[in-house]
């Protein structure tokens, strides 16, 4: 059999590879068992089509009965493609199942016996990581398997795993072809309430406020005041709310009372400058490290 060099178009993110046999084919087979070589010039970044001759393009699926992912099919790899027409894929539809590739990677099925090969998506879950766990490294490098939370949109069909399980919570992407990931840089994490009332009415997914706070400096080589932060909102809730504090139960603090004085002057956020204090948001004893998110 003589092998073709293939070329490729690109809709998006599938790419169509396509080929010119020696006799061309007149028509699609109808049949099983039709086999096509040709030599890829691209490597599939997502799933993948193959139109010989000129005709009409059909899907390529792997040894474990699914749609191409990626990196399957690689640049300069010979190429081994077989017909199959039948109902476990492509609805009984023709389509092409990928045999083998130099240097491609291979898929199979999910492991149901001792001596089968496993795929990486078990060997995952067995390492207890699934799409949309979110860990953190003290390697400022991004493993095998794993994203930079970092707000990015990425490929909805190249990460279809993590978008099956994240779905647009943290933004749509391009609305069509891509969504994004949770952006954990400079953030910190906290349990969602999920119907306790300790965060109540919170978002899952949702980005909190900081808690202000008000200081003052020594000016003049003395402070200038005692500052504290006030809300125009009158009501404890409402206020809890403006400032970025959480309710919290009062017998917990038995023997604490709440004193202070009136302010004789109030002064718009930041203040920043001279005497009319200062503010920022609060935040415990900290390390960055890479957050990351599995995919």
């Amino acid at each position: 059999m003589k092998f073709f060099v293939s070329t490729y178009k690109e809709s998006q993110m599938t790419i169509i590879y396509t080929a010119s046999n020696s006799l061309p084919f007149a028509a699609l087979p109808t049949t099983n068992g039709v086999v096509q070589y040709f030599r890829a010039t691209m490597t599939n970044p997502a799933d993948a089509t193959y139109a010989p001759d000129g005709l009409a393009a059909a899907p390529i699926y792997g040894l474990g009965g699914l749609l191409l992912q990626g990196d399957e099919i690689v640049a300069g790899g010979n190429v081994t493609l077989v017909s199959h027409i039948g109902p476990l894929l492509n609805g009984g539809a023709l389509c092409w199942v990928l045999i083998s590739c130099d240097g491609g990677a291979q898929q199979v099925a999910n492991a149901t016996r001792s001596q089968h090969a496993v795929t990486l998506g078990q060997i995952s879950i067995a390492s207890g990581a699934a799409p949309g766990d979110v860990k953190y490294s003290a390697a400022n490098t991004v493993p095998a398997g794993w994203l930079k939370a970092d707000g990015a949109a990425v490929s909805r069909c190249t990460y279809a795993a993590l978008f099956a399980a994240i779905g647009t919570t943290y933004g749509k992407g391009d609305g069509a072809s891509t969504f994004t990931l949770p952006d954990l840089r400079g953030e910190f994490i906290r349990g969602f309430d999920d119907g306790r009332g300790v965060d109540a009415g919170r978002v899952f997914g949702s980005r909190q406020k900081g808690t202000l706070q008000t200081y003052d400096t020594t000016e003049y080589n003395k402070a200038n005041g005692v500052w504290s932060a006030c809300s125009s909102l009158k009501t404890g809730a409402a206020s809890q709310v403006a400032m970025g504090v959480d309710p919290y139960e009062v017998t917990d603090y038995a023997t604490v009372t709440i004193g202070g004085a009136d302010a004789i002057n109030n002064f718009e956020l930041p203040g920043l400058g001279q005497d009319r204090g200062y503010s920022g948001v609060t935040r415990p004893r900290n390390i960055s490290l890479l957050a990351l998110i599995k995919y």
